[in-house]
């Protein structure tokens, strides 16, 4: 059987709470942690090089990836585009947006690579992993038509210059993480794992030995015997080459395009009371009410406010929302601006009291909606014999121990709480 992995795809440096949830992990046993130098804009290399140097007795295997270019990293970008250095980077360069770019080209890995063995505080990692490489194929406007063609030989030039950085001594081995590996194998933008064996055995690359991809009890594209593959799923394929099989997304799956959580919150919002929540909304909206209409430059009256297209959506989606991300989208990005706009200054911390409760309200009814969305799905997982009828493990802990059982080497989960580190310590 597997292990579990910590996945610090959101852990920082910045926060104790993912300091300890790291520490309690490792003091448990994790074995694995895998990381990437775009996660938290560095900050999550940095939380894992400072906690394995201050606990010298762990001495866990690292995965690291790069290919993004954001945050920081585009600043970089641009210094090296000043200084007109490696043309042909910048030939290869895949520019989604201002703030997105991506890149598998040797000199922009090398850099990377650089600069996480310093953030990590080690000489040597032990994988280092190309970063979602399709998405070369997300380019909005490229200046060339896109082909597989041209994808593997941009993935064979990465790979060659991977295999020259195991005989520096950089890394101990390599590999690729895609979400495209569980594509069909006759999508335009599969990334076949097929073609990248031929690209190993055509280079005799000894030191491919890993790569990560999305799975989950939904998503199980992965299991399934693709006739282009012929007999073997590419779990198979993996065992048959000797290739480590590490999943992420465990329990994050989409179905039809919604997200649908593998996990279940019910301790969150068991003391949740309905009348409480309700009297806390209808309070933050007379504070509003009045505060708008007493503000107005024009005469308005409070139809007026009730019709106004944030306050309605406001009615429909305080506590509907899906995810506590969803819930951080509409007040972050939405309703908080408005209270401000609304105020014409910055709240004082008793004015601003009622909408953070409201926020914490709206964040249980998320959690509640996720939980009872995820109990459904459980009962049909059940229902089709994909997870056991009864248990008393938390429904994420038995989807995980489900996945070991199917034989992948490494399933990675996010980690930032230590609750979360303790439902699954017997599994590292």
């Amino acid at each position: 059987m597997g292990n579990v992995g910590f996945g610090s795809y959101r852990i920082s440096h910045r926060s104790s709470e993912h300091r300890k949830a790291l520490i309690l992990a490792l003091e448990n046993g994790c074995r694995v942690i895998d990381t990437s130098a775009n996660y938290t804009n560095g900050d999550s290399e940095t939380l894992i090089g400072e906690v394995l140097l201050e606990r010298p007795e762990f001495n866990p295997v690292l995965i690291t990836k790069a290919g993004y270019i954001q945050g920081k990293t585009i600043e970089i970008l641009q210094e090296l585009a000043h200084k007109g250095e490696v043309q042909e980077m910048f030939d290869e360069l895949v520019d989604i947006s201002s703030n997105l770019k991506h890149s598998i080209h040797p000199e922009f890995l090398s850099h990377q690579l650089t600069q996480s063995l310093a953030r990590l505080i080690k000489d040597k990692i032990n994988y280092f992993l190309l970063h979602n490489p399709e998405y070369y194929f997300q380019q909005p406007d490229p200046t060339t038509p896109l082909s597989q063609i041209e994808y593997y030989r941009r993935i064979e030039k990465a790979l060659l210059y991977l295999e020259s950085e195991v005989l520096l001594g950089r890394i101990e081995a390599y590999g690729i993480s895609s979400n495209n590996f569980v594509l069909p194998i006759n999508d335009p933008n599969v990334t076949d794992l097929n073609k990248i064996i031929e690209i190993i055995k055509k280079n005799k690359l000894l030191h491919f030995k890993m790569i990560q991809f999305p799975f989950n009890l939904i998503e199980i594209g992965a299991l399934e015997k693709l006739g282009d593959y012929g007999e073997h799923s590419l779990l198979e394929i993996c065992q048959n080459y000797e290739i480590q099989t590490v999943i992420n997304r465990p329990l994050n799956a989409f179905s039809h395009e919604k997200l649908v959580r593998l996990a279940t919150y019910e301790s969150d919002y068991e003391n949740l009371n309905d009348d409480e929540a309700l009297k806390i909304f209808n309070e933050c909206l007379d504070l509003l009410r009045h505060k708008w209409i007493e503000g107005s430059d024009e005469i308005t009256t409070a139809s007026d406010f009730e019709e106004t297209e944030i306050i309605i959506q406001l009615k429909k989606l305080w506590n509907t929302l899906p995810t506590p991300d969803a819930v951080d989208q509409v007040f972050n990005g939405h309703f908080f601006p408005f209270i401000a706009r609304v105020w014409g200054r910055d709240l004082s911390q008793k004015e601003a009291d009622p909408f953070f409760k409201l926020n914490e309200f709206s964040q249980l009814y998320a959690r509640k909606n996720l939980s009872l969305k995820a109990l459904s799905f459980k009962k049909q997982a059940q229902d089709v014999g994909l997870l056991p009828e009864s248990s008393d493990q938390p429904f994420s802990t038995m989807a995980i121990e489900t996945y070991l059982d199917y034989g992948f080497d490494t399933v990675l989960v996010g980690m930032k709480k230590s609750e979360y580190v303790s439902q699954l310590k017997h599994l590292f």
